[in-house]
């Protein structure tokens, strides 16, 4: 009687246990997401709205937010009492290609739930100027940090800018406040800042950009493969005579994945620069001041980089992706190609030949394009002079077999001239 008085007990236990959790499963029923718009294979420009379905419709989030590959998200809002929730998103501050639109959900007593949609970005690219060396009082230049951002945005008007002490001259403090006032600058659609500092050896001067620390390994070397491990963007300093030329520009493999641009201002620095790019490198040159005084982003020389919108995250990966040129004019606008890749890209596969395309433009009716020189492993192949503020030049087919690369140096009048990033090409089967 014992055995059978348990055996009741236990089962009244367990059908108290299923009812509780058959229960708790009414209490918490299954919540889908349901991205309406855009649909999944969709390509994406401008603005656009994100309508999002939540089921069922008693279930009512706390939030809905959505972005397009990760942050930053923007909220969402509930359609009256509706089970429709709808937002905007400004595809041009995220590179274009494949991404995904991410919906996150919070539903009280629930964990998060998430829902995606697979969508290309296709907006045209356009020209952001900036400064990628600069310095202030906490190294060897002028005043504190947070001037050199508030100039650089307010008085330069710069569209980017990166701070870049010197490694051995700031303490922890002092970094630690460089890293805050430039968080504090940022503001995508306006202005984008990143962190920087300037590393120093007798081989030669590098920027790193948004390093994740200051201290880093004496030796190139030690330095590239801490870059690489890091995801910091690189960047090789006035090479020459005064500074160092980086053992002559040396071929790294480990480098090359980190160090993406180098400096390039006059035709010394030029040469250095077809030197890298002889050596296996694959970099784009810049036009930064490096200044030491309060005059930040206004000394006469810029970089332009090639991005759809704004942000930090469009500007990060034109650098990265090499999608950048050198100019001493701060508005002139240039667009190098080759076979329809953009600056700086690698066409991975063998073509059978390789077709230049130049397009620039200078907003200022005093100036003009005197000429422009297609480039081609370091020597002139052809020429344009065309005399006008804006003109399109497409140069003849290339066929000469083998591995190469081309990028185009444009000169105007007044003598201020530009550099473009590379297109590395193989012609042949």
């Amino acid at each position: 009687m014992h055995r059978r008085t348990c055996l009741v007990t236990a089962c009244v236990v367990l059908l108290g246990l299923g009812a509780a959790h058959a229960w708790a499963a009414d209490a918490q029923p299954k919540v889908d997401l349901t991205i309406a718009q855009p649909t999944a294979k969709a390509t994406l420009s401008g603005v656009v709205e994100v309508r999002v379905q939540v089921q069922p419709e008693d279930a009512v989030p706390t939030y809905v937010h959505a972005g397009l590959g990760g942050p930053p998200f923007v909220a969402l809002a509930r359609v009256r009492k509706t089970n429709e929730w709808v937002g905007k998103l400004d595809t041009t501050l995220f590179p274009n290609g494949e991404t995904q639109v991410m919906v996150i959900a919070a539903v009280p007593k629930m964990k998060r739930i998430q829902q995606t949609a697979t969508v290309t970005l296709d907006n045209p690219l356009r020209v952001y100027f900036g400064d990628l060396h600069a310095h202030s009082g906490y190294s060897d230049g002028a005043m504190r940090p947070v001037d050199a951002l508030a100039y650089a945005r307010k008085i330069a008007k710069l569209d980017f800018f990166v701070l870049t002490d010197h490694v051995g001259g700031i303490d922890e403090r002092e970094w630690a406040d460089t890293r805050e006032q430039v968080w504090k600058a940022n503001e995508d659609g306006r202005f984008v800042a990143f962190p920087g500092i300037e590393w120093s050896s007798k081989l030669g001067h590098v920027c790193l950009y948004d390093p994740p620390g200051r201290r880093w390994p004496g030796d190139l070397p030690g330095l590239y493969q801490a870059a690489k491990e890091a995801g910091a963007i690189g960047q090789f300093n006035h090479p020459g005579t005064r500074y160092g030329d980086f053992n002559a520009f040396a071929y790294s493999e480990v480098g090359d994945a980190a160090m993406r641009l180098v400096e390039v201002r006059g035709e010394p620095e030029e040469r250095y620069f077809i030197q890298a790019l002889d050596n296996g490198w694959h970099l784009a040159p810049t036009a930064t001041d490096d200044t030491h005084s309060a005059n930040w982003g206004a000394a006469g020389r810029w970089t332009g980089a090639l991005a759809p919108g704004l942000s930090r995250l469009n500007v990060w990966t034109a650098l990265e992706e090499r999608h950048c040129y050198s100019t001493l004019d701060r508005n002139c606008l240039l667009d190098f190609r080759v076979n329809g890749a953009v600056m700086g890209e690698v066409i991975a596969q063998p073509v059978p030949w390789a077709k230049a395309v130049v397009v620039i433009a200078d907003p200022d009716k005093t100036d003009s394009i005197a000429e422009m020189q297609l480039i081609e492993d370091g020597k002139v192949i052809q020429s344009a002079v065309p005399g006008a503020q804006r003109c399109r030049w497409e140069s003849a087919p290339l066929t000469k077999p083998g591995k190469h690369y081309y990028f185009v140096k444009v000169t105007q009048a007044d003598k201020q001239k530009l550099w473009s990033a590379p297109v590395w090409v193989t012609v042949g089967r």
